[in-house]
């Protein structure tokens, strides 16, 4: 016979379960560290400006939870993201494998308007992912949570 106290963890549970869950952050964050350093970028909150630290931290957290999620691998200098179930079925565990920017990358920014930021951008994250530009669709039809966590790398980039 079931106990109806059965489905309420215990005080040994929990704890469990938290440093379980400490554990994952702090493996996380190592990793988002070794690949900053894997690409050279500068990761001293100390030196920098309170606008780029608070920028860098965002990027830090949205890494290091999609790492903690399984959707973001580290492998050296490049990453592998996949897809969570948020986006379109179409998209939702697809695997893009983001490497280091080439030529390509900073052309695909080219011919476009200064006003045109999010396209630009968006051209950019299709590149790094290898992504073909009449395959574009592919990175707009993301969910925000994906679409952000691509951007985020592209901007780490961007900013090197």
């Amino acid at each position: 016979m079931k106990n109806d106290n059965d489905d309420i963890p215990t005080v040994d549970e929990i704890n469990t379960q938290e440093n379980d869950s400490y554990d994952d952050m702090t493996l996380a964050e190592q990793e988002f560290f070794s690949y900053c350093e894997a690409n050279e970028f500068d990761y001293d909150e100390a030196g920098m400006e309170e606008d780029s630290r608070r920028d860098f931290v965002r990027i830090k957290k949205r890494f290091t939870k999609a790492i903690v999620e399984k959707r973001l691998v580290v492998d050296g200098c490049k990453i592998i993201y996949t897809v969570s179930n948020r986006s379109p079925k179409e998209t939702a565990g697809t695997k893009f494998t983001i490497a280091r920017p080439n030529g390509r990358a900073l052309l695909a920014m080219d011919g476009l308007k200064d006003t045109q930021q999010q396209t630009k951008l968006m051209h950019y994250i299709a590149a790094l992912c290898r992504v073909a530009k009449h395959d574009i669709g592919k990175i707009s039809s993301l969910d925000k949570k994906d679409y952000q966590v691509l951007q985020d790398v592209a901007i780490l980039f961007l900013t090197e």
